[in-house]
């Protein structure tokens, strides 16, 4: 079966803060849809007065049981805020902060259709908010794929939408809060659009979201596991950012511990599958497949493996600025969205 929108969940980080050690890893926190302050808190007076520029790190996390990739992920600004501010994306890592993420450059981000377009036509004007033209965010580049719509919200049926690719030389030009955006070679609009109800969008290409494993090692003058042909087993729902490291105590057994959850058990060379449990979703963090292979050789006390596993999800990064000034407004909100194809 194939991913299902219910699947594809939203989750905070360990920390958030405003300062530079908001964000890290994921968290076992789920955000909640369509809840005030799920993710930005309110702005009050004094801020509004002042201005202000906050950052707020989220992770989308595929959580299917099937452990289904989650194919050419595309995220991107749905509905801009109504409000003053305004709100742009940067890609994040399972790991940056605050302080990392502050001297992130590349920005993405949503404008409004400046004139009608027709079907077939090649180039289209955007007016986007203060701040995110060539002078600040820059959210649209050459060769960007950028989403063009005139649905009401990102359920619509009635309404139209297409992903389209900018040239790679040319495709950006900017006139103060106006950017002229064309297609690349033989790339059209195949829908018209109007102005005023239209929202063009700069979108965020991502790689495939599944969970994996990385940075194997051994330490072991006569022991081996064969990695290659029998990979830690990770799982899309248990599987968390985690360094790993396996440590015997004589010739077939272990214990294990990651570097922040700590112990998650002991196993043993023809114990059985490894498995330690995440109970939080009650799925295991990873397998190990028993048996030979892959286990070879002779472990001895003192000998290590260690890996790491990443989760199946993604960081994205989003930055608000409240100008100095800005009215109050209530119900202000954002909406994001990700669009991909499941195998």
């Amino acid at each position: 079966m194939a991913i299902q929108t219910s699947e594809i969940k939203w989750y905070k980080p360990a920390l958030i803060n405003d300062t530079a050690t908001n964000g890290g890893t994921l968290s076992n926190s789920e955000i909640p849809d369509g809840v005030k302050n799920n993710v930005w808190p309110d702005v009050p007076q004094v801020e509004r007065t002042a201005g202000s520029i906050k950052y707020r790190k989220s992770f989308i996390k595929v959580a299917n049981d099937d452990d289904l990739t989650l194919i050419d992920p595309k995220l991107f600004i749905e509905t801009q805020t109504p409000g003053d501010d305004s709100i742009v994306l940067m890609s994040g890592t399972q790991t940056d902060t605050q302080g990392d993420a502050d001297d992130y450059t590349r920005f993405y981000g949503a404008g409004t259709l400046d004139a009608n377009v027709a079907a077939l036509d090649t180039g289209i004007t955007v007016n986007v908010e203060p701040g995110n033209s060539a002078a600040g965010h820059a959210i649209f580049q050459n060769g960007d794929l950028i989403r063009i719509s005139n649905q009401t919200s990102i359920d619509d049926p009635s309404g139209n939408s297409e992903f389209l690719r900018l040239a790679a030389t040319g495709g950006v030009s900017w006139n103060g809060d106006q950017a002229t955006l064309t297609l690349a070679s033989g790339v059209a609009l195949a829908n018209s659009y109007l102005s005023g109800s239209t929202k063009v969008a700069s979108v965020l290409e991502a790689a495939n979201i599944e969970a994996s494993v990385d940075g194997w090692g051994e330490s072991s003058v006569a022991g081996s596991y064969d990695e290659s042909a029998n990979p830690p087993i990770t799982d899309h729902i248990g599987t968390i950012e985690q360094t790993w490291i396996v440590t015997f105590s004589d010739a077939s057994n272990f214990t294990c511990s990651g570097n922040t959850v700590g112990n998650v058990g002991s196993g043993s060379i023809g114990g059985g599958d490894f498995s330690p449990n995440n109970s939080t979703f009650a799925k295991p963090y990873f397998t190990l497949t028993d048996g030979t292979p892959p286990w070879g050789g002779t472990w001895a006390s003192g000998d290590t493996l260690t890996f790491k596993t990443h989760p199946a999800a993604m960081a994205i990064w989003e930055k608000r600025t409240v100008p100095a000034g800005a009215d109050s407004l209530s119900g202000n909100k954002v909406v994001i969205a990700i669009s991909g194809e499941s195998e």
